[in-house]
């Protein structure tokens, strides 16, 4: 760690480094390419703070080092925790560079060649198009969230920015996961790269799942009947399209509920207002879609409330019920649900999630026996398997068991290749509708 990184260690008053920060930091310095493996909460924005810290010269007037995040959002939280560099190093001049800004303002700080420029894809795509901004000197290209990139179709822009750079530019991709799709990108950019994974046991999420009926009652009604008997420390309501997530907190506000709102309406200035008040505790609930379920850090979130399940892509259940049960805390989801979330909630039981039935009584939350009829089918033989299981042989020859069991190993690997590839069409079919559906409803 040199001196610029033990001043940023003491400024944020950290006891010690977490597993990938002190990871991250032991590797950058073989000047290879970094896959790091992180959720949300681990440290790992400052793990590449640190890791840029250990390459740029403050003393070089040039852009060395390059931060790209899928969303507006996230790209103005890291330049909030990158402001601390500023202070600890006059010398290091660092922007931020997101859609909505002026870009005849952008284009005149951007031209002074800023150490670390922090941006989104589609908005640093723009920026290089004026040919204002010299990549020559780029020494390390950050993607943040990188999953993330490829759901919301980011990865063309991306790969696009990298083309540009030096072929001595370090990569440093950070993401929860590293999906199929992405193994492409890391084979054309990244040259033997190494994989860091994050130890955090302690930040683990412990977070309690729970179904509550919307029987008669409206959506919005359903969130303010749940809002009622919960007392959060934040609580945020994820809605499944704008304009549902626009009527909840109207409906909220209606009741006397100060909420904020986050989604694809909402301007560039309203934003920065609406994470100016949650960043000062002055407000206590969020209504969003999900654009903000993993744009956003929000550490202190209590209760996560769901109206309705995620229609457009399961696994955003995910990514909403990430936002709770952070660093150890006890967190809540509560989903909101209908007769057409069944075969939703038996899926997700199937992914390992584990769900209590509760409902609304006397302005608490009392258990329910399960309003949904989910058994565990048993496992029944192949057909196939069976017929050679009982196949009649007169005369049993040498190794005739060894022999069956071989053909039923090889039937069992060509159904099992056959339905892999049948899940991977299902999914990219899904992909392609989910983001169709996103688009719709940011």
């Amino acid at each position: 760690m040199n001196l610029l990184n033990k001043k940023l260690f003491e400024k944020n008053n950290f006891k010690e480094l977490t597993s990938v920060q002190s990871k991250v930091l032991k590797e950058i310095s073989k000047k290879r390419d970094l896959i790091v493996k992180s959720d949300t909460g681990t440290g790992k924005t400052h793990a590449f703070l640190f890791a840029i810290l250990e390459l740029i010269d403050p003393n070089l007037v040039q852009t060395q080092a390059i931060i790209l995040a899928p969303t507006r959002e996230l790209a103005m939280q890291i330049f909030e925790f990158s402001k601390d560099i500023m202070e600890i190093e006059p010398l290091i001049s660092i922007d931020l560079a997101i859609g909505g800004m002026d870009n005849t303002r952008l284009n005149g700080k951007v031209s002074k060649q800023p150490h670390i420029l922090i941006s989104t894809p589609g908005k640093l795509v723009d920026i290089l198009s004026w040919n204002v901004l010299r990549l020559d000197y780029v020494k390390t290209l950050i993607v943040d969230e990188t999953d993330m990139m490829l759901d919301y179709g980011f990865l063309e822009e991306v790969d696009g920015i990298a083309s540009k750079l030096q072929n001595n530019a370090l990569f440093m991709l950070y993401s929860a996961t590293i999906p199929k799709g992405l193994r492409a990108f890391v084979k054309k950019y990244l040259n033997n790269p190494i994989e860091i994974v994050s130890e955090e046991e302690v930040l683990k999420p412990r977070i309690e799942h729970i179904l509550v009926n919307q029987r008669h009652r409206n959506m919005p009604e359903a969130v303010l009947d749940v809002l009622s008997v919960i007392n959060p420390l934040l609580a945020i309501v994820f809605t499944n399209t704008k304009v549902q997530a626009v009527e909840v907190a109207n409906y909220l506000r209606d009741y006397g509920i100060d909420c904020v709102e986050i989604h694809g309406d909402v301007s560039d200035r309203g934003r920065k207002q609406v994470i100016s008040r949650i960043n000062s505790k002055k407000v206590q609930y969020i209504v969003a879609t999900d654009l903000a379920a993993r744009g956003i850090d929000l550490p202190e979130i209590s209760h996560v409330i769901n109206a309705g399940l995620p229609n457009h892509d399961l696994d955003f259940y995910t990514h909403r019920t990430g936002r709770t049960g952070r660093s150890g805390r006890e967190g809540f989801a509560i989903s909101i649900v209908g007769p057409k979330d069944q075969s939703a909630v038996a899926k997700l039981m199937k992914q390992g999630f584990s769900f209590e039935y509760k409902r609304i009584k006397d302005g608490t939350l009392e258990e329910v026996r399960p309003f949904y009829n989910i058994q565990k089918r048993t496992k029944q033989l192949d057909p196939e398997v069976v017929q050679i299981l009982h196949r009649k042989n007169v005369t049993v020859k040498p190794g005739y068991r060894r022999k069956r069991k071989m053909e039923i190993e090889s039937l069992m690997q060509k159904k099992r290749r056959d339905m892999i590839r049948n899940e991977i069409r299902e999914q990219k079919k899904e992909r392609a509708r989910a983001r169709q559906k996103e688009k719709e409803s940011i």
